[in-house]
């Protein structure tokens, strides 16, 4: 599912249940100037960590810390659970989806333990970045306050 309330737009739905915070506010340099990509990042509330639009899981981190989905439109996003988790060694995360599947919007991919998530990286504040930002227009219509994952419509992505 390709929420599109215009022809050519994308509209992603929030991966995380949580609550918004601004790419900026991201306390990790690469995510707050965008250089990885354009987005937002959620403070997960909730254990599940969903496809935002349908695509494909063309990586998924051995540290099962975040994953990159590639739609058929060509849009790029990474999700990338909380700030320096890779030096988790995946403890936290279970994986639900294997790279290389193509998953619906709102498919599980992920499952958290936010208990120890908490207690042990840097930050749990989660970016969704579209990483091929340069290739779409700015990423428009971005939420604010509480998502739900899976439901909640997080922004919206145009060609140019």
């Amino acid at each position: 599912m390709a929420v599109a309330s215009n022809p050519g737009e994308i509209v992603l739905l929030s991966p995380l249940t949580g609550e918004v915070v601004a790419l900026e506010d991201v306390p990790d340099a690469a995510f707050a100037t965008k250089a990885v990509g354009d987005g937002v990042a959620i403070l997960p509330t909730g254990k599940l960590v969903v496809a935002p639009c349908d695509g494909q899981l063309v990586k998924i981190f051995n540290t099962n810390h975040a994953f990159a989905l590639v739609n058929d439109a060509g849009v790029e996003l990474i999700v990338h659970i909380g700030i320096e988790t890779v030096k988790l060694g995946g403890q936290g995360f279970t994986r639900l989806a294997e790279q290389g599947s193509f998953v619906k919007a709102g498919q599980p991919v992920l499952e958290l333990d936010l208990e120890f998530l908490g207690a042990n990286a840097k930050s749990v504040i989660s970016p969704v970045v579209l990483t091929n930002a340069d290739d779409f227009a700015p990423v428009a219509n971005l939420a604010v306050g509480s998502v739900i994952a899976g439901q909640t419509p997080l922004y919206t992505i145009r060609k140019k």
